[in-house]
C-alpha cells in the first residue's frame, strides 16, 4: 500500500509540474474577412494555424524556450495584420480589433505578456513616425525625386543626425531605460538579448551583472554570454570552432571540414526567403570553385523538419546544426542577426570576408576572393 500511494504522489508531481507544456490562444478578432488565416509564428515558422470563423478562432502548440516571443499572424484577403506576443506554454485569451494591430493587441491570463504591451506603448509613436518616414522614402525613390540631399536629411549618421537616425537613437534610449528597469523579468531580458547588436557592449555588460542567479540560467542569458565573450571576428582572425551534427546525426567538429580549401560558412534557415535566393547562387559557386571551395550551411533553427528541408534544397553540399537554435553559442558566436550570413575562411582558417543579407553578386564576391588572394 505504501508504494502505491508514493507512486500515486510522484505522479501527481509529475502531472503538476507538466501540466501546460503547450500553449492555447483563443478569442475574437473583429473587422477582419470571414475565413481570413490566423497563424502563430516563431522565427518564420508556423506553429499553428486556423481560419476566423464568425471572428472566433483558436490556436494550439508548444513552445521550446519558453517564454518567447511570437507573432500572431492573419491574412486578411490582400492585406495582413501582425503582432508580436511574448508568451508561455499557458492558455490565453485575445479579443482584439483589427484596428489594434500591430501596437495595442493585448492578451488576457499570461503570465508574461503584459510587459510587452507595456513596452509596445513606449515605443509605438517613434516607431510609427520611423515608418512614415520610411513610406515618404520610398515615395520619393518610386517618383525619381530621390538625391544626394534627401539621403542625408533622413540617414545621415553625424550631426545634424537624419530625421531616421534622430527617430533611431530616440528608440535606443527608450530600450535602454525599459531594459534598466526591467532587466529582472524574462521579456526585460529577451530585449536586451534581440538588441544586442545595436546596444553598446558597456550597456550590456553593466546591465547584465544586475541579472539574478535564477534568469542566468536561461536560453537568452546563455546567449549574451556567447556574444560578450567571444569578439567580433575581424579579417585576419582564426575561425570560432564549435561541434555540431551532420546530415547523418553524427557529432562533428567544424574544424575538421578544413582540408586545403576555403571554407564558406553559411548561416541559413529554410524559412528565409532570402536564404532560399542564395540557393542558385551557391550551387553555381560551388560547381565553379570545388576544387578550390567546400561550403558548410549551419542551420539556425531547432526545427528537425526545417533541417531536412535545407538538406533537400541543396544536397551537394554538407549542412550541420547544433540543435540549440537561434539562441545557442554558435549563432551568438559568430554574430548572427539574421539570415542569410556567410563567413569566408582561407584554407588556414582566417577570416577573409564576411558578407551580411542576401546579395546578387555573392558568387562573384567570393570567387575574386579565393581566386585573388592577395588583392584588396
Amino acid at each position: 500500500m505504501t508504494k502505491i500511494i508514493t507512486l500515486l504522489l510522484s505522479f501527481i508531481t509529475f502531472f503538476s509540474i507538466n501540466a501546460q507544456k503547450s500553449f492555447n490562444i483563443s478569442g475574437k478578432l473583429s473587422g477582419f474577412e470571414e475565413n481570413a488565416s490566423v497563424k502563430i509564428i516563431k522565427n518564420n515558422i508556423t506553429l499553428d494555424s486556423c481560419i476566423l470563423k464568425d471572428g472566433n478562432f483558436l490556436l494550439k502548440g508548444t513552445l521550446e524556450n519558453a517564454p518567447s516571443s511570437v507573432v500572431l499572424f492573419i491574412n486578411n484577403g490582400e492585406k495582413y495584420k501582425y503582432s508580436e506576443l511574448f508568451i508561455d506554454n499557458e492558455s490565453i485569451t485575445i479579443n482584439a480589433k483589427i484596428d489594434d494591430f500591430k501596437w495595442d493587441v493585448k492578451t488576457k491570463d499570461s503570465k508574461y505578456d503584459d510587459l510587452r504591451y507595456t513596452y509596445f506603448q513606449d515605443i509605438k509613436d517613434l516607431s510609427n513616425q520611423r515608418e512614415k518616414f520610411e513610406t515618404e522614402i520610398f515615395t520619393k525613390r518610386d517618383n525619381g525625386k530621390w538625391n544626394d540631399s534627401l539621403q542625408v536629411a533622413y540617414w545621415n549618421g553625424k550631426e545634424p543626425f537624419g530625421k531616421i537616425i534622430l527617430i533611431d537613437k530616440k528608440i535606443e534610449e527608450v530600450n535602454k531605460n525599459f531594459i534598466t528597469e526591467n532587466i529582472n523579468s524574462y521579456y526585460g531580458l529577451y530585449l536586451l538579448e534581440a538588441n544586442k547588436s545595436v546596444l553598446s557592449k558597456e550597456f550590456i555588460t553593466t546591465t547584465f551583472k544586475k541579472l539574478k542567479p535564477e534568469l542566468r540560467k536561461t536560453a537568452f542569458a546563455n546567449s549574451i554570454n556567447s556574444y560578450l565573450n567571444n569578439p567580433d571576428l575581424k579579417i585576419g582572425d582564426q575561425f570560432y570552432d564549435f561541434m555540431a551534427f551532420d546530415q547523418l546525426g553524427r557529432k562533428v567538429k567544424f574544424s575538421n571540414y578544413f582540408n586545403k580549401k576555403y571554407i564558406l560558412l553559411d548561416f541559413s534557415t529554410p524559412y528565409c526567403g532570402f536564404c532560399i535566393q542564395s540557393i542558385p547562387i551557391l550551387n553555381k559557386l560551388i560547381k565553379e570553385n570545388s576544387d578550390q571551395l567546400e561550403i558548410v550551411t549551419f542551420y539556425v533553427d531547432k526545427d528537425p523538419k526545417g533541417f531536412q528541408k535545407l538538406n533537400q534544397k541543396h544536397p551537394d553540399w554538407l549542412t550541420i546544426w547544433d540543435k540549440a537554435g537561434r539562441l545557442g553559442g554558435i549563432y551568438s558566436k559568430y554574430k548572427v542577426d539574421g539570415t542569410p550570413v556567410f563567413y569566408l575562411f582561407s584554407p588556414d582558417g582566417k577570416l577573409v570576408e564576411k558578407f551580411d543579407g542576401f546579395d546578387e553578386e555573392l558568387g562573384a564576391s567570393v570567387s575574386k576572393k579565393i581566386k585573388n588572394p592577395r588583392q584588396d
